[in-house]
């Protein structure tokens, strides 16, 4: 065994002890934590690897690549990742000759070498050739046994990847939804929600855990979790009773396309769950799964979601909705997958792109704003406003003739409360502004958030903007400094 091995072996080890790359299990509350969830797995991948050269080079290609684009440990006098895919390749292309020659299409080596090899180049960004190998295991994937452990594993990781690709790249996932585990039992449901009730009235009192540390990249255990902000690393202390009102009250008031709305539902179950399970003593296995595997589900709902948006004749509200359902996504892959950070970038700006004609109002009588029906020249449009005074030049957007709190943006809820449609626009502006930040584009979400904040929500500082985020989705932690830079911005 060369040292080069040695190293990547002891990297596969600390891995697989926390859990798969790609979820959060090791944030659940540790009652909760299903420790040994991926040991056997682990321990089947170590026997096999001695054993077959397709598993042994696709696994050695993985960690190779990880180590480098996302741990970014130097692999000083070591050979590069590319060495090892260029192996795994080779023996992928001898399984499938090897299988040929038996008069088969393929087995579960071979399904699991072209897994590995997809995942590999995703990790280096190579999203084409990643998406290729995709299409080829989609291909093997009705020949696994999904009551096994490890061809489970396998079928879910392929999932995984597909739906990876699609968050950073735009495209649509190759596979249909898959392991949704489905809505809430009505009657758990309603339990839940009773116990939530009384924890939050304050009959009971809540649980409360320790703060969980940032992860550090330069330690190679917390390498395992992204070198980023962890949206979810501070899971116990922002889990607030109040998180989602303001998106109850939106869906009450009817604003949201339908499509979007019922996923948005959805969403809001799981929030409910996760409150569940970081709030009181009382949740179970079962709950913290469900959650888990539901809020993945929802994350590739909204990524597929983008098909089906298109009604050019209601193109204002088709720009809203692919807006808030950007701004969605930013949340739920920061949640629900430990490399999250880098389709923040990518889908920040295509937020910025969908917003032009709307970034300061949600006026749905000021058709001049559609960026659909009244194009404008984008690059234009952000040399323009890139320097904005607190008049803030609203891209040629939010026109003088619409002032706020104009009836026209205001809904009722069920309950006939009004509800203002800029709240949703803020809710956007602000996640797109924690997703910016030390980015170009930070200056350009800062100033139209601060101006719909204090123009059509009227708030008045950091203090009204906390209590604003605090009914939708938001952590009170990792997006204080954008709360307070936003704050700092807004006149009064």
């Amino acid at each position: 065994m060369t040292k080069n091995i040695e190293v990547l072996l002891k990297y596969y080890w600390t891995l697989s002890s926390t859990g798969y790359p790609a979820e959060k299990a090791e944030v659940l509350p540790p009652r909760l934590r299903r420790t040994r969830l991926y040991s056997a797995v682990r321990d089947i991948s170590l026997r096999n690897i001695m054993q077959d050269k397709v598993e042994f080079t696709s696994l050695m290609a993985i960690m190779a690549a990880r180590m480098v684009h996302l741990s970014r440990i130097p692999l000083i006098g070591f050979v590069r990742p590319e060495y090892y895919m260029q192996f795994a390749l080779s023996a992928v292309r001898e399984r499938m000759v090897t299988c040929q020659s038996r008069g088969i299409t393929g087995d579960r080596i071979l399904l699991q070498g072209i897994y590995n090899l997809a995942l590999a180049e995703w990790l280096a960004q190579r999203f084409e050739v990643s998406l290729m190998h995709v299409r080829a295991a989609k291909l093997l994937l009705p020949l696994v046994n999904l009551d096994s452990p490890m061809d489970s594993f396998i079928a879910q990781g392929i999932t995984i990847v597909d739906k990876l690709i699609a968050a950073e790249t735009g495209e649509l996932p190759e596979f249909p939804l898959m392991f949704d585990p489905g809505p809430l039992e009505e009657n758990r449901k309603r339990l839940i929600c009773e116990e939530l009730s009384a924890f939050a009235s304050g009959r009971f009192e809540p649980m409360h855990y320790p703060q969980s540390s940032a992860p550090d990249a330069s330690k190679l255990t917390d390498a395992i979790i992204s070198h980023q902000v962890d949206y979810l690393a501070d899971a116990s202390t922002i889990m607030d009773f109040s998180l989602g009102e303001g998106f109850e009250r939106a869906l009450a008031a009817n604003i949201i396309y339908p499509s979007l709305a019922f996923i948005l539902r959805d969403l809001l179950d799981v929030l409910t769950m996760a409150k569940y399970v970081w709030r009181t003593p009382n949740a179970t296995l079962d709950d913290a799964d469900w959650m888990c595997k539901r809020a993945r589900a929802i994350c590739y709902r909204l990524l597929a979601l983008r098909a089906n948006i298109p009604f050019p004749e209601f193109s204002m509200w088709s720009a809203k909705t692919e807006a808030l359902r950007i701004a969605l996504v930013l949340v739920m892959l920061r949640c629900t997958n430990r490399m999250s950070f880098r389709s923040a970038q990518p889908n920040m700006r295509h937020l910025q792109r969908t917003l032009y004609g709307i970034d300061t109002t949600w006026d749905t009588l000021d058709t001049r704003s559609d960026p659909i029906a009244n194009p404008v020249d984008t690059s234009v449009q952000v040399s323009q406003t890139n320097a904005l005074p607190t008049s803030v030049s609203h891209s040629n957007t939010a026109s003088s003739s619409v002032s706020p709190g104009t009836p026209s943006s205001i809904s009722h809820d069920s309950s006939g409360a009004p509800y203002h449609e800029n709240a949703l626009l803020l809710w956007t502006l602000m996640t797109g502004h924690f997703a910016s930040q030390g980015e170009p584009e930070e200056l350009w979400f800062l100033m139209r958030a601060a101006y719909v904040a204090e123009h059509h929500m009227k708030l008045t500082g950091y203090e009204d903007l906390k209590e604003f985020m605090g009914k939708y989705l938001y952590s009170k932690t990792q997006q204080a400094t954008s709360l307070m830079t936003v704050a700092m911005h807004m006149s009064s």
